[in-house]
C-alpha cells in the first residue's frame, strides 16, 4: 500500500488546490521529490538527471530513487525550469553542449528523456534560464550568438536571445534580444523568469562567455528586459544604476518575482547586490538598488516565498543562504542566514568540520516549506566557481524567516548531512562523482 511517496495524498491535494498554471492547473502545496541537473564531474560520462525523496516524514528521505542519462556528456548542466509544471515536464539547460533536454516526470520515479533540442546550428547558444510560459511554451535564455569567440566587436555587437520551445521541446522559432535602446549594451540574457501580475517574462544580461567557443573572460552586462509573455514582444531594456561601491549593477542574473503584486527582484552575481523594481507592469519601469550584500558575495540563484513576505539568495563567495524580509518590498531586511561551510548541529546551525562550501543552485519548494541548494555554480570558459558538490536541504519557520539546515536530509552511502554527489556510484552505472547544479521540487501530476 506504501508505494510511491504520499501519491494518493498529493494526487489529491493538487487536484483540489489547482487552478491554472503554466502547463496545468496551479501551484503545488506540496511536493515530494527533488529534481537535481548534474553534470559528470570529470566529463568522461553522461550527464543525468537525478530524482531525490524530498519528503521529510519518509523513511527514505534524501536517498535518490532514480537517475536518467542524457546520453551525451559535457553538458554543463545548469537551469531547470523555473516552476513546478502540471503537464509532469522538466526543462534542462545543457550550456557547453548547445542542448536543451526535455523530461517526462508524471511518474518521478520513473523518470524518462523524451527530447533534446540542439541549438548547434541555431543562432544562438549557451542555454541558461527557462520560464514556463502561461501557455504551456517555455522561453530559454541564451547569452551569446553562435561561435562566440568574445571579441570585442562581439561585446556589445553581438546580443543573444530567447528559444521558444512548445509543450513537448519542440523548437518554435528563436527572437533576438536585440533593440534601439540596448545598443552599446552587454545584451546576454541569462536568467528567466515570468511576473504573473504584469504578465511579463524578465530576463536578466549577466555576461557573455557561456559558450564552448569562448576566449577570453566573461563580460557582465548591466540590462534586464522585460517582454509581452503572449508573444515575447520585447518591451524594455532597462538599465540598472551603480551604488556607492560603483559596481553594484554588474552582472544581474536572476530575476524572481512576487505573485499578486507587479513587484520584482534581480540579484548581481559580480555586483554582489540586489535590485527590485515596483513598476515593471507600467511604460517606463526601474529597479533601484535595494540591498548589498557586499564585493565578492557572488550571490546566484534566489526565490520569493509563496506569501511574497520572504526573499532568498544563495552567496556563492560567502558560503552561505541568506534571508530578506521584504515585507516592505523596496526596503529588504536580512533576518537570517545558513553557512555551508561547515557541518551543521543537530539544531541545524554551523558548528563542526569545514567544508568547501560553494552554494549555487537553489531552488524553493512551492509551499516555501524547503529549500533546495546545490554546492557548485559553473565550470566554463570565461568563469568557473566551483564547490563540494553537495545537496543541502534547508527548512523555513514561515512566521521569522529563520533558516536552518535540515540535519534529517542525509546522505544514504555516508550519513552525513546532505546528499553527496561524489559518490562511486548511481541508478544508472558507476560513473562516478558528478557536479549537482540545477534544482526543482516536483509532485505526482494529478490524472487528467
Amino acid at each position: 500500500m506504501r508505494g510511491r511517496i504520499g501519491r494518493v495524498v498529493v494526487v489529491l491535494a493538487l487536484s483540489v488546490l489547482a487552478s491554472a498554471c503554466p502547463g496545468g492547473r496551479g501551484d503545488a502545496p506540496f511536493e515530494p521529490y527533488l529534481v537535481v541537473w548534474a553534470g559528470d564531474a570529470d566529463r568522461a560520462h553522461s550527464d543525468f538527471l537525478a530524482v531525490v525523496n524530498a519528503n521529510p516524514s519518509s523513511r527514505k528521505y534524501g536517498r535518490v530513487l532514480a537517475t536518467v542519462p542524457v546520453r551525451s556528456r559535457g553538458n554543463e548542466p545548469q537551469e531547470l525550469n523555473d516552476t513546478f509544471r502540471y503537464d509532469g515536464r522538466v526543462f534542462a539547460s545543457g550550456t557547453l553542449g548547445n542542448r536543451i533536454f526535455t523530461f517526462d516526470l508524471r511518474d518521478p520515479e520513473a523518470p524518462k528523456l523524451t527530447g533534446v533540442t540542439e541549438l548547434a546550428d541555431r543562432r544562438y547558444w549557451a542555454p541558461r534560464g527557462i520560464a514556463s510560459l502561461p501557455s504551456g511554451r517555455v522561453a530559454v535564455a541564451c547569452p551569446d550568438r553562435a561561435r562566440h569567440l568574445g571579441l570585442p566587436r562581439e561585446i556589445t555587437g553581438a546580443p543573444g536571445g530567447l528559444v521558444l520551445l512548445d509543450a513537448d521541446g519542440r523548437l518554435v522559432r528563436e527572437t533576438s534580444a536585440a533593440s534601439e535602446e540596448s545598443r552599446g549594451y552587454v545584451v546576454a540574457p541569462s536568467g528567466a523568469t515570468i511576473a504573473r501580475a504584469a504578465k511579463t517574462l524578465i530576463t536578466t544580461s549577466h555576461a557573455h562567455g557561456y559558450a564552448a567557443s569562448a576566449q577570453g573572460e566573461a563580460v557582465p552586462g548591466i540590462t534586464v528586459q522585460l517582454w509581452k509573455t503572449s508573444d515575447l514582444t520585447l518591451k524594455r531594456t532597462v538599465v540598472l544604476d551603480a551604488g556607492p561601491r560603483g559596481e553594484e549593477n554588474l552582472g544581474p542574473l536572476t530575476p524572481r518575482a512576487m505573485r499578486p503584486q507587479p513587484v520584482a527582484y534581480v540579484n548581481t552575481h559580480e555586483g554582489g547586490a540586489l535590485y527590485v523594481s515596483d513598476s515593471i507592469g507600467i511604460d517606463d519601469p526601474a529597479f533601484q538598488l535595494a540591498f548589498d550584500f557586499g564585493a565578492g558575495s557572488y550571490p546566484v540563484g534566489a526565490a520569493v516565498t509563496p506569501n511574497d513576505r520572504y526573499y532568498v539568495t544563495a552567496l556563492s563567495g560567502k558560503n552561505q543562504v541568506v534571508m530578506l524580509d521584504v515585507g516592505d518590498p523596496l526596503h529588504p531586511r536580512l533576518v537570517s542566514s545558513v553557512r555551508l561551510d561547515r557541518d551543521p548541529d543537530p539544531e541545524g546551525k554551523t558548528a563542526g568540520r569545514p567544508r568547501a562550501g560553494g552554494p549555487g543552485g537553489l531552488a524553493m519548494a512551492s509551499d516555501g516549506s524547503r529549500i533546495a541548494v546545490a554546492d557548485y555554480t559553473a565550470d566554463v570558459p570565461t568563469y568557473r566557481r566551483d564547490g563540494d558538490h553537495r545537496v543541502y536541504m534547508l527548512r523555513i519557520d514561515g512566521e521569522t524567516g529563520q533558516l536552518r539546515v535540515d540535519t534529517a536530509f542525509r546522505d544514504e552511502g555516508t550519513d552525513e548531512v546532505g546528499l553527496d554527489f561524489d559518490r562511486a556510484k548511481w541508478p544508472h552505472g558507476t560513473t562516478g562523482a558528478a557536479r549537482p547544479r540545477g534544482l526543482l521540487f516536483v509532485a505526482v501530476p494529478p490524472a487528467e
